[in-house]
């Protein structure tokens, strides 16, 4: 018996020490999407996984509102800051010379970064990257995803500001009155330069589409503008501010001719998304069945 007692605890010593990844095994980077608006419109899936990692990374602003399933897991640091900033300017603020200083240092703070993130995985140990909304719609992750070997990493997805946003309208955007197109997109990625930015819309505006517009409120009226030049001014426009949370969700309507001054008084700036189009009117469901 007592050989067999000595030998029972040796071996969850053994267990206890190889945890809590096996022995040669390696670790993860998990990239959970945490949705909209905190725990209530997350995944059950991504609030499990927090609770299962050894080590986070996440911005600060997360850390309250997941604060009961982050538990006391170390977090690292914010994996968002210093990709776009540098000195207390975003990198489209600053001049050549700091530009280039910019870019060097933002390459040797990734560096860094992902040495210690390969080192973590190469203890079998897991590691949470905490990313909002949809951890593949505009999100840092991927400026260290595309450095990784795809093998080391899991993403688990959240529900984006757009699904949320589409309940609070209680609106389909496909189909919606006219072709079943639907664009996503940000005015920043779509203006390169004005020729062909009067191209693009006019081409757009041929198929009726459904167009859900991210950071777009920053400075309004000249995308509203560009917009004017391709569709109709009557067209329809709505903008959900913090979408899907139950405080602070809601929604101003108007249409491409009048949204920007009804949005000039506006204070936030960030964490509203526009939807233009059709679908914004009356049931198209149902208008559907009256066509031949």
């Amino acid at each position: 018996m007592k050989k067999t007692a000595v030998f029972i605890i040796a071996l969850l010593t053994l267990l206890t020490l190889a945890a809590p990844g096996q022995a040669g095994e390696r670790g993860k980077l998990y990239v959970i999407g945490l949705g909209p608006a905190g725990p209530a419109t997350a995944t059950l899936q991504a609030l499990n996984t927090i609770e299962k990692m050894d080590a986070l990374v996440t911005r600060a602003r997360h850390l309250k509102p997941f604060a009961k399933y982050i538990g006391d897991t170390p977090v690292w640091f914010d994996h968002l800051s210093g990709l776009w900033d540098y000195q207390g300017k975003f990198f489209t603020k600053l001049g050549p010379t700091d530009l280039k200083k910019f870019k060097a240092h933002r390459a040797k703070l990734t560096a860094q970064r992902l040495k210690r993130i390969n080192a973590f995985l190469a203890q079998g140990r897991n590691l949470g990257m905490l990313e909002g909304g949809n951890p593949c719609v505009f999100s840092s992750s991927h400026w260290y995803l595309e450095r990784m070997d795809p093998k080391d990493v899991v993403i688990i997805p959240g529900m984006g500001s757009a699904a949320a946003a589409m309940a609070a309208l209680g609106k389909s955007a496909i189909p919606a009155h006219g072709e079943h197109f639907l664009l996503q997109s940000a005015p920043f990625k779509m203006i390169q330069d004005a020729s062909r930015d009067k191209g693009i819309y006019r081409d757009l505006a041929k198929y009726d589409p459904t167009m859900i517009y991210y950071m777009a409120l920053k400075n309004p009226e000249p995308f509203f503008a560009r917009l004017r030049e391709a569709f109709d001014p009557d067209t329809p426009c709505a903008v959900v501010f913090w979408a899907g949370d139950p405080q602070k969700q809601r929604v101003t309507y108007g249409t491409l001719a009048d949204m920007p001054a009804k949005l000039a008084p506006e204070k936030e700036r960030y964490m509203g998304i526009l939807l233009v189009g059709n679908f914004l009117r009356g049931k198209p469901y149902l208008s559907a069945e009256d066509k031949p």
